[in-house]
């Protein structure tokens, strides 16, 4: 089992200091990767950093914009994979997006993983556990001039074409939402025809969309049973993803209860009884039992979003997380 962690990019501990401190504490520890997510527009709630009553002093709408920080975190490590979780794609001009993911991927030697993924559509289709994150989904969308109707359809359109600028010297694509004829772009990225591509989601849109281009798979807060089962429908489909990672909360503590009451507020509002059921919240002990489920059903990795009140605190989780969890999984 590997891990991966994100970095403070967001909320009120968000801030350089933070991103540096966390990103090179995770090389050091033996971290597969960091993590960022995608937000332009701030979503109005909760931005997967820090906790209600952490100890940050920016402000609580701040969100890094994860490519111009990654460029920054490729220069402070040299091991580190940096991961995209996830980027929405749709709301990305695609020859710029080709052109910035290959420039990161030459900057940080073969470094980058490309998560992606569509965003909410702000209806009731969306998981009732982010309900608050699907109704801010249109101020975003809106703003960024996205058909949210079409952005499945565009975002495959995307995956496609940034293939072609990837390897082709002379790249065109004829689509219906994305045309280029015969354009020109380099660097290319330094792994052979770009970096791997995780497609997020649990939803029947997201298990046709990763065999088409022999994608990896980034489900988010799944259960154990439910990533057996979408492994499954890929298996059936024809394929195996070469990496199945995990998507979710993590909390840890000397008890549940005080994993819990750290994530009252927001996240619990949101997920309510179904929060250390789709999240790791718990004790040591409970998280590597937890891991083991995961392994079992089929997850490779895990990606972490983690609550917590201050950095310390944060590098503290990750050093028991590293010595005292990994081990056992």
């Amino acid at each position: 089992m590997k891990f991966a962690v994100a970095l403070p990019q967001s909320n009120r501990v968000g801030d350089t200091a933070a991103i540096r401190d966390v990103a090179q504490a995770a090389e050091e520890l033996g971290f597969w990767a960091v993590s960022m997510q995608d937000h332009i527009v701030f979503d109005g709630v909760w931005l997967g950093c820090g906790a209600e009553d952490d100890e940050g002093r920016n402000d609580r709408r701040t969100v890094f914009e994860q490519l111009t920080t990654f460029g920054y975190v490729a220069g402070i490590t040299s091991t580190i994979r940096l991961l995209t979780s996830v980027m929405l794609l749709p709301v990305r001009e695609t020859i710029l997006a080709a052109k910035q993911i290959a420039t990161l991927d030459q900057l940080s030697g073969g470094r980058m993983l490309l998560g992606i993924g569509v965003g909410l559509s702000g209806t009731d289709r969306d998981p009732q556990v982010l309900k608050t994150l699907s109704r801010n989904a249109t101020v975003e969308m809106a703003a960024l001039g996205v058909d949210v109707t079409k952005r499945g359809r565009l975002a495959d359109e995307q995956l496609a074409a940034l293939r072609r600028i990837w390897t082709d010297d002379s790249a065109s694509y004829d689509g219906k939402l994305v045309r280029f004829k015969e354009i020109e772009v380099f660097p290319k990225p330094a792994q052979a025809g770009g970096p791997p591509i995780l497609i997020a989601g649990n939803s029947p849109a997201a298990l046709r969309r990763t065999p088409r281009g022999g994608y990896w798979w980034l489900p988010n807060h799944a259960t154990p049973d439910e990533v057996a089962g979408g492994l499954a429908a890929l298996a059936e489909s024809g394929h195996r993803p070469p990496e199945c990672v995990l998507d979710l909360f993590w909390r840890m503590d000397n008890t549940t209860a005080a994993a819990r009451a750290a994530c009252r507020g927001t996240l619990e509002n949101a997920f309510g009884d179904h929060l250390p059921v789709r999240n790791l919240v718990g004790t040591p002990d409970e998280i590597a039992a937890r891991c083991r489920e995961y392994r079992d059903a089929g997850v490779s990795m895990i990606e972490m979003k983690p609550v917590f009140r201050s950095v310390k605190e944060l590098i503290e989780m990750m050093e028991t997380l590293m010595t005292e969890v990994a081990p056992t999984v």
